[in-house]
C-alpha cells in the first residue's frame, strides 16, 4: 500500500520544488495566525483546520503555482471545510471521539498529498522556465507518459510497473526523472530527464483508489502526453508485461553480489548446522516483516495500516515446513528484535545490518516467500516467483485505508498468492 510520507506532521515535497516560506502555528491567545518565519522554508500541517484553510487561500492569492494545480489546490479546500464541519458536529458528542480522530488522520494525509502536487516558490511568483533538453521532443511527439511519486522504493516500483503497462498498450514510453531510485538498483527502460517539468503540460489523470484497477487507465489517447497520478498500487495494471517487469527490475550486479553473497552464507551455515552434506537440497524461504514503523507513527495506525501477528508467521512457516523435506526461512525485517522475540526455529535466521535495497534483493532470490504488509514484500515476493503466502488482513476493517483496496483485495494480491491469517 502507498507509505504515506508523514513524519510528525510536516509535509515533505519533491526535491525540484522550493517549500513555502511559512509556519502555521496555534496561539492561544491571537486564534490560528499565519507567519513568515524568515527561516529555512517549512510547511507545519497541524490539527487546526482554520490555518490550513488560510494556508490554502494564501496560496490562491499569492499565485505560487504552476499550471495544473488549481484542482490541487480547489480539493484540499474542500477537504478542510469537510474537516471544519466534521469537527464542530464532533466535538459535542463524545461518543463520536474516535471516529472523530480517525476521519482527521485521514483528512490530513489526503490533504497532505494535495499539497505535495503544489509547485512552491519562495522567490518569485513567477514560474521558473522549464529549460529540460528533452522538452521539445516530449511536446512534438507526444508519445510519453510521466511516472513520479511520493514515498519509498516498493511505491515506486508500483507507479514505474503500471505507467508502464499503460504505456505499452498505446505505443507510447515511459519519462521518469534522473533523481527517480529505480535509476540506482535497476535496469528500467524509461527516459531519463534532469527536471519533471516538461510534464506540465501533459494531461493529468487519476487512478482513483490508490489500491483498485481503473481500466481506464489502460485507454488512453496514443496522441496525448499523460501524467497519471498517482500510486497505482495494482499488479492488473502490468499484468500483460509481467515478464518484461521481472526483467527490467533484475538487480544491478553489485546489490545482487551482496545479496547472493548473504544468502549463501546463511545457507551454508545451516547445513554446517544440520551436520549435512547437501547444499543443494535446502528450499530457502524469504520472510518479510514489517513492524517498526507502523506500531510507532501513530498516523499510520489512524489510517487504518495493520502488522501480521506471531500466529500468522507460525502457520505459514508450518505450511511450508509441512511441504518441503528442509526449509531455511530468511527474515527481512524493520524490527529485527521484535523478530527474533516472536520467530523461532532452528531453520530460522535473520538477517542483519543490510540496506534495504539488499534485503529487497534477498527476498527476492529466495526460491518462496511469506509477506506481512506493504509495497516492499509484495515486491519481494513478485520478483521471487515462487509460491508467497500474504496476510489476509492488511488494512482495518472499516479503515481509510480498507476504501483504498477492492472488497477481496484481489486488485493488490497477486493471483495464485496464498492468504493467511
Amino acid at each position: 500500500m502507498a507509505n504515506a510520507q508523514v513524519e510528525g506532521s510536516t509535509a515533505r515535497y519533491p526535491k525540484r520544488y522550493k517549500r513555502p516560506a511559512i509556519l502555521l502555528q496555534k496561539d492561544s491567545s491571537q486564534g490560528d495566525q499565519l507567519q513568515n518565519n524568515g527561516e529555512a522554508p517549512v510547511l507545519q500541517i497541524g490539527s487546526i483546520s482554520i490555518a490550513r484553510t488560510m494556508f490554502l487561500a494564501d496560496c490562491l492569492r499569492s499565485r505560487h503555482y504552476r499550471r495544473g494545480t488549481v484542482t490541487v489546490i480547489c480539493l484540499g479546500m474542500i477537504l478542510v471545510a469537510f474537516t471544519l464541519k466534521f469537527s464542530s458536529r464532533s466535538r459535542t458528542q463524545s461518543n463520536n471521539v474516535q471516529e472523530y480522530k480517525r476521519r482527521v488522520a485521514e483528512l490530513e494525509i489526503q490533504l497532505e498529498q494535495a499539497l505535495k502536487q503544489i509547485p512552491f516558490s519562495t522567490t518569485s511568483t513567477t514560474p521558473k522556465p522549464c529549460r529540460d533538453d528533452f522538452k521539445e521532443i516530449f511536446e512534438r511527439e507526444k508519445r510519453y507518459i510521466c511516472s513520479h511519486v511520493q514515498g519509498r522504493l516498493g511505491n515506486f516500483m508500483f507507479a514505474y510497473a503500471s505507467v508502464y503497462g499503460m504505456a505499452s498498450k498505446v505505443n507510447k514510453s515511459v519519462v521518469i526523472q534522473n533523481d527517480n531510485p529505480l535509476l540506482k538498483y535497476f535496469r528500467v527502460k524509461a527516459n531519463v530527464v534532469n527536471d519533471l517539468c516538461i510534464c506540465n503540460t501533459a494531461k493529468f489523470v487519476n487512478e482513483g483508489r490508490h489500491c483498485q484497477f481503473n481500466k481506464d487507465l489502460l485507454n488512453l489517447n496514443e496522441n496525448t502526453n499523460y501524467r497519471p497520478g498517482w500510486y497505482f498500487q495494482s499488479w492488473m495494471y502490468f499484468r500483460h508485461v509481467a515478464e518484461e517487469i521481472r526483467q527490467q527490475f533484475k538487480f544491478k550486479d553489485n546489490v545482487r553480489q551482496k545479496a547472493i553473497s548473504k544468502i549463501k552464507g546463511s545457507s551454508e551455515a545451516f547445513v554446517n548446522q544440520q551436520r549435512d552434506s547437501d547444499h543443494d537440497n535446502v528450499t530457502i524461504v524469504g520472510v518479510h516483516v514489517r513492524n517498526g514503523d507502523i506500531t510507532k507513527n501513530k498516523q499510520l495506525v489512524d489510517y487504518g495500516y495493520t502488522v501480521a501477528s506471531p500466529q500468522y508467521f507460525s502457520a505459514a512457516m508450518t505450511y511450508y515446513r509441512n511441504k518441503y523435506n528442509r526449509t531455511l526461512f530468511l527474515v527481512c525485517s524493520d524490527d529485527v528484535t521484535w523478530c527474533k522475540e516472536n520467530i523461532n526455529g532452528s531453520d530460522v535466521m535473520f538477517m542483519e545490518d543490510n540496506s534495504f535495497e539488499v534485503d529487497l534483493a534477498i527476498l527476492a532470490h529466495c526460491n518462496h516467500s511469506i509477506m506481512s504488509v506493504g509495497t516492499f514484500g509484495w515486491w519481494a515476493s513478485f520478483l521471487a516467483g515462487g509460491e508467497t503466502i500474504y496476510y489476509k488482513h492488511p488494512a482495518r476493517n472499516g479503515s481509510s485505508l480498507r476504501k483504498q483496496f477492492s472488497k477481496d483485495y484481489s486488485d493488490f494480491f497477486y493471483p495464485g498468492w496464498i492468504g493467511m491469517e
